[in-house]
């Protein structure tokens, strides 16, 4: 990788991508074998990441959803619970290097959709990309150091998607009123891992 970073430069882009056991396909190959869960057959979850994942590579690399990439670099990692996840860095052309923040808009988001007009994209947030609750509502919590979430949450509200000065991008999260309810505690935008 850091002969690709001396060439290519620094990479554009930095995907996380993980197995999530209740994708239907490992469902499927579950319903066949009684009693097995996932942690049971990492067989099966670890054949579906792969082609999981070689799908979203055809996508980064053939399909340009980024748009032209000249170099791409991945790991894949297992978490405590036996669950693979990649971590890919995508290094674009210098065409397609420097996105706007109306084009970062259309590939991330950092908010909770709305509960009625897409409540399966809620669902998804709600269940997955929520982080907490921490804070004074749960001073315990795992990401708790000197009384403050390591993970900066909860971040500010942002009316636009903005570049820092170090060239990052602050991720629109709106205060629209939307929040998900994760161990009786009401959580907005300012809670949401940016997803896509």
């Amino acid at each position: 990788a850091m002969a690709i970073c001396r060439w290519a430069g620094y990479p554009d882009l930095f995907i996380t991508f993980t197995c999530n056991p209740k994708w239907p396909e490992i469902q499927d190959m579950l319903d066949l074998i009684p009693g097995q869960k996932p942690e049971d057959r990492p067989d099966i979850v670890a054949r579906v990441f792969m082609l999981k994942l070689k799908e979203l590579m055809n996508d980064i690399k053939n399909e340009k959803c980024f748009g032209q990439t000249i170099a791409i670099v991945y790991t894949i990692e297992f978490q405590k619970r036996g669950l693979p996840h990649a971590h890919i860095l995508v290094f674009l052309h210098p065409d397609d290097k420097d996105p706007s923040p109306s084009q970062i808009d259309k590939i991330i988001s950092a908010e909770i959709p709305d509960k009625n007009s897409d409540p399966d994209g809620y669902e998804a947030v709600q269940n997955y990309m929520i982080h907490g609750p921490c804070g004074q509502a749960h001073p315990k919590s795992p990401c708790m150091v000197d009384k403050s979430c390591a993970k900066h949450f909860p971040k500010s509200f942002c009316t636009e998607t903005t570049i820092d000065e170090d060239n990052y991008p602050v991720y629109r999260r709106r205060d629209d009123g939307n929040t998900v309810d994760k161990n009786g505690v009401k959580l907005d935008n300012r809670f949401v891992v940016p997803y896509n």
